[in-house]
């Protein structure tokens, strides 16, 4: 492994790389797993946290851009959207280097370079760069001259090799077969192989017109899987270990916050000194502005606006309600039919299929019943009505797109919220209680293990509440918790469900909604709060802190909350007043196993043996492994009983579908076995990344032969959920013949 690594190898990591044989070493790991279970206190302190993180994020402002500053501004006037990428990018490049100890001068360059890596795309035609669909293969090709070209505007400011190298083969894979002439593995500067990871990471999991944001975890198994062939995979590793430590390191409020600081730095810099820049006037937002934007954002309408040229500028709620899309992952492209999924409903239309260029090219309003694909599932009917904006000056200015839905048809979330009002609300908040919250997360659990319905779940907690009660009295904490019951309202959807968890937690329920979408909400509901004075507090602000988790496969209504409120503590222990997102968000895909093939029919005999054995593959080192079991072990409340060598024994209470009214009777207690060890990819021309083998044997703890027909259930849900959080692909176990 590289030197800028090795000082860095603490705790699990430190003993992963000892001497000791491979059964001593996963032993001392799982012993270390054993002994730090009961023990949830020992987490770092807030106050420590929060000193990193300033230190982190001071770190850009210690890089003066100099004349890069314009480029940068220059950028975001040609592409908002890819400057802010470019921002996030900088900041996880930075947080790294910082925990890998680099020096200041290559730190510099790679934060730098970051910032700065895709300035070649104020040379792509906007057809390409703002175009709402996948581009062709001409259109990639015009895509990859971007390095070349950032370098090309680079070199005008600077004459730093490095730097420009960095972002030169910041796209070259690490065992690259398309590019000869380019350097390959180890060859490619360190700084551009640390930026190839940033930046595909921060793509999976930011929204775009034609892929949803990925979770953090899938997206961290995806840049595992490239590992040796486009990333470099001690590096790929050591990018997991870090988010493992500091989940919370992508918040969106970093980057606004540093867009604002960018805007009024003028001291000298990298590059040289600043010229004497004025700094731009604060514009403060008219009263009729918020009144407007208040409306437009909670109007049921989908409502979106684009310039003359078609490109969206704003995409309201409804909007995203109704198709599905987020507008950080369509404000920047033009408009197009097909990629918000409308349809016409008449196959021999004959009119403009696009509305948007219709009107402009009208000046008249248009207007269309049409279907429109919602959520993936369903053909919705929809009324389209696009009209033109005129101004002062001739000429049209743009466009106001309104979407109605005309289906008479209720979900079940509304059909829920209508009924026993007065007996599932909260009294203090309105909100939803605890009962009215159970009753609903169980019935989404069941539809979405049945694969109908995707759902996440946010759990929040105003930070020091005890103190709020101490210093101001318990009716103005009873204020204060009113106010916040009143911001989750106004940032939730009509099918989401708001519940008073009980005292100063809430949780918000909502439907087809993914892990990232969540943590964005959640994000913006932290915002709100922190920026809203309370007058029962004397005009103080309070915050909050969020764990944020979507349902995946093996889930049941205790694991999915129990892993919110880990994200939760998680966000606590880090400073408070963040949002932490865990879980993969893996739906089990039972269509993707051929009937009586796959390996869930090894658990589909009734007849089957008591006793099952599979293993799990899951693409880290077993240090890495273990800290992704300890949260299973955690959020499904198992017992460890006992650790020898490479193996852990676990006693856990799994869901069955068959049994009596009480909790209890409907459980069958397993005894889980967990053996792990490494796999070494040894056939390869180069070393592959280490991967670790989970053997897992499931049996009852008690005979009882009137539920054996039960086990299959069982021990599919466990392996399922052993699956999810490992990220791992099941194999088939040897057999014994």
């Amino acid at each position: 492994m590289s030197n800028f690594l090795a000082p860095q190898s603490t705790g699990l990591y430190a003993t992963a790389l000892s001497g000791d044989s491979e059964p001593d070493r996963v032993g001392r790991l799982l012993a270390e797993l054993q002994a730090s279970a009961p023990r949830a206190d020992e987490q770092p302190g807030a106050a420590a946290h929060e000193l990193a993180e300033r230190r982190f994020e001071n770190q850009l402002a210690v890089v003066r851009l100099g004349v890069a500053t314009s480029l940068f501004f220059a950028l975001r006037t040609k592409h908002a959207p890819t400057a802010a990428h470019c921002l996030r990018v900088a900041l996880s490049c930075s947080a790294w280097s910082q925990r890998m100890g680099l020096s200041d001068a290559l730190r510099d360059r790679i934060e730098v370079a970051a910032l700065l890596h895709d300035l070649g795309k104020i040379g792509i035609p906007d057809r390409i760069l703002r175009k709402p669909g996948k581009l062709s293969a001409e259109e990639q090709l015009v895509m990859e001259r971007c390095p070349k070209m950032g370098c090309e505007i680079l070199s005008g400011c600077t004459s730093d090799l490095e730097l420009l190298n960095i972002v030169l083969h910041g796209s070259t894979w690490y065992q690259s077969r398309r590019q000869d002439d380019a350097p390959r593995g180890p060859s490619i500067p360190f700084g551009a192989r640390m930026l190839a990871i940033a930046d595909a990471f921060d793509a999976m999991t930011t929204d775009s017109v034609y892929r949803r944001a990925m979770s953090r975890e899938r997206a961290i198994q995806e840049l595992i899987d490239g590992s040796c062939t486009q990333f470099d995979p001690e590096l790929a590793i050591d990018f997991n270990r870090m988010l493992e430590e500091r989940p919370e390191m992508y918040q969106r409020v970093t980057v606004d916050r540093w867009l604002q600081r960018l805007h009024v730095e003028d001291t000298p810099g990298l590059w040289g000194a600043d010229s004497d820049r004025p700094t731009p006037p604060t514009v403060c937002p008219q009263r009729e502005n918020l009144f407007f934007g208040h409306l437009i954002s909670n109007l049921r309408d989908g409502i979106a606006f684009t310039d003359a040229e078609g490109m969206i500028t704003q995409w309201n709620s409804g909007m995203r309600s109704l198709t599905d899309l987020s507008g950080d992952a369509v404000m920047g492209h033009t408009w197009s039919n097909d990629c918000v999924g409308l349809q016409s409903q008449q196959a021999d239309d004959s009119d403009e299929p696009c509305l948007v260029r219709a009107c402009l090219r009208s000046g008249a309003v248009v207007a269309r019943p049409m279907l429109i694909l919602r959520s993936g599932r369903t053909m919705t009917p929809v009324h389209v009505q696009v009209s033109p904006v005129y101004g002062s000056k001739p000429g049209i200015h743009g466009t106001v797109i309104v979407v109605r839905d005309l289906s008479d048809q209720t979900n079940m979330e509304e059909q829920l919220k209508t009924l026993h009002q007065q007996t599932t609300r909260d009294p203090l908040t309105g909100v939803s209680n605890r009962t009215h919250f159970d009753a609903n997360v169980e019935l989404l659990v069941q539809s979405a293990a049945q694969g109908h319905t995707r759902f996440s779940l946010i759990i929040c907690d105003i930070d020091h509440f005890k103190r709020v009660n101490d210093l101001y009295g318990h009716p103005a904490g009873d204020a204060a918790l009113i106010r916040f019951a009143s911001i989750l309202k106004s940032h939730s959807r009509d099918e989401d469900i708001v519940a008073r968890y009980g005292g100063e937690e809430f949780l918000i329920l909502s439907p087809n909604c993914d892990n990232s979408t969540a943590a964005r909400r959640a994000e913006a509901i932290r915002i709100a709060l922190q920026e809203t004075s309370l007058p029962s507090l004397n005009g103080e602000h309070v915050t909050a802190s969020f764990g944020v988790t979507e349902f995946q496969a093996g889930d049941t209504a205790e694991t999915i909350l129990a892993r919110a409120d880990r994200a939760l503590l998680k966000a606590k222990d880090n400073g408070r007043n963040r949002v932490i997102q865990m879980g993969s968000g893996q739906p089990m895909d039972l269509s993707a196993e051929p009937t009586n093939k796959g390996w869930l029919s090894w658990f589909g005999s009734a007849a089957a043996s008591p006793q099952h054995e599979i293993d799990v593959i899951t693409p880290v080192p077993i240090d890495l492994a273990i800290e992704k079991l300890r949260g299973f072990i955690a959020d499904h409340h198992a017992e460890i009983i006992n650790v020898r060598e490479n193996q852990v024994t676990l006693k856990l209470q799994a869901d069955c579908s068959l049994g009596g009214r009480r909790r209890h009777d409907q459980q069958i207690a397993l005894n889980v076995q967990l053996t792990l060890s490494e796999v070494r990819n040894l056939t390869a021309s180069f070393r592959g990344p280490i991967k670790t083998n989970v053997h897992m044997q499931l049996q009852p703890l008690r005979s009882r032969d009137r539920r054996h027909r039960e086990l299959s259930t069982c021990y599919t849900r466990v392996v399922s959920s052993l699956r999810s959080y490992l990220m791992g692909e099941i194999q088939q176990p040897k057999s014994n013949e």
